[in-house]
């Protein structure tokens, strides 16, 4: 699938002399992360960053950690917005991390992808732009903010803050200082002078990716680029095996279930059991290599065991609501 990296956004300044389309306009929270782009063809689902595809074993800010839930949602969008055989890219916000606040714990081995802002103590995807091409020749369409909002819903995956709906004349008087509002939209508790980065005021219109209206404003400390977009992921971070099982019960889930299912079928629940252990295992080492690899083997075998143990009652459980037909 040919990569196809998202068009740099005019900043308000150099925006001006834009053409200026009719219609509904959105303001949306302009996020602080690193860019994590879905691509699907023909069923399958790739991952880039900014410029390129990543390979199963890059290092990426712990991207493996999410590559299953993600690839299940990217599917979904595809399928709610019955785009068939196109392909079709998913651009998104990977962010999260850290949220340094008393009420709410550090999760191991999370670093944060962004400085300045802090939205999460866990990683997050935040989907903020779709486009559909035909072929790799065809150029393409930016689908609308309304329908990027209606594959976020069904996908379950959240998109940016809508700050504000309307013309882009009204959407010029939108403040763009303002305390971020995704730690909010995720249940947690508020921090102090915790800023948005900025808006990002956009045309509803689909149109060609080169042809479409859109402006980025960002608050003054942004502007002087006092923070920096990212930091850099740490694969060599030893983790105790503690701290490898409470990810263990992270990414055993009805998804990973519902995956090993569709491996190995039905009849045979060890084989199912063996599967998700592999599965996690795998995204852990990925994730975490040294952590993994400095692992004793009666802690090689307490990991795999807690992974079967969290693995068992799931898999009853999927197996049951399809024998009763649920």
């Amino acid at each position: 699938m040919r990569f196809r990296p998202f068009l740099k956004m005019s900043s308000a300044g150099d925006a001006r002399g834009q053409a200026s389309p009719s219609g509904s306009w959105v303001a949306l929270e302009k996020l602080h992360g690193a860019q994590l782009v879905l691509g699907v063809q023909d069923g399958a689902v790739h991952f880039g960053k900014r410029k390129a595809w990543l390979e199963e074993g890059d290092s990426f800010f712990g991207w493996q950690l999410l590559r299953l839930s993600l690839r299940n949602a990217a599917l979904k969008a595809v399928r709610t917005l019955e785009l068939g055989d196109a392909r079709v890219y998913l651009y998104g916000e990977l962010l999260g991390g850290r949220y340094p606040h008393p009420e709410v714990p550090a999760v191991p081995g999370m670093m944060p992808v962004q400085t300045g802002i802090w939205y999460a103590p866990d990683l997050h995807w935040v989907l903020f732009d779709i486009l559909v091409a035909r072929s790799d020749e065809d150029e393409g369409v930016m689908l609308s903010h309304r329908d990027v909002e209606t594959a976020a819903k069904a996908a379950g995956v959240l998109a940016p803050p809508l700050v504000a709906r309307g013309t882009r004349a009204q959407l010029e008087a939108v403040p763009t200082r303002a305390p971020t509002r995704l730690p909010a939209m995720l249940g947690l508790p508020p921090l102090a002078d915790n800023w948005a980065e900025g808006l990002v005021i956009k045309s509803e219109q689909p149109v060609a990716p080169g042809t479409r209206a859109a402006f980025k404003r960002k608050i003054e400390e942004f502007d002087e680029a006092r923070f920096d977009e990212s930091t850099a992921w740490d694969a060599h971070q030893r983790l105790s095996i503690a701290e490898l099982q409470d990810w263990s019960s992270r990414l055993v889930n009805p998804a990973r279930i519902a995956s090993a299912l569709s491996k190995c079928g039905r009849a045979d629940v060890e084989a199912i059991v063996s599967e998700v252990e592999l599965d996690v295992r795998v995204d852990l080492e990925l994730a975490f290599p040294t952590a993994c690899q400095s692992l004793d083997p009666a802690s090689e075998e307490r990991l795999s065991a807690r992974v079967r143990e969290l693995a068992r009652p799931l898999i009853r459980q999927a197996l049951d609501a399809a024998g009763s037909g649920a």
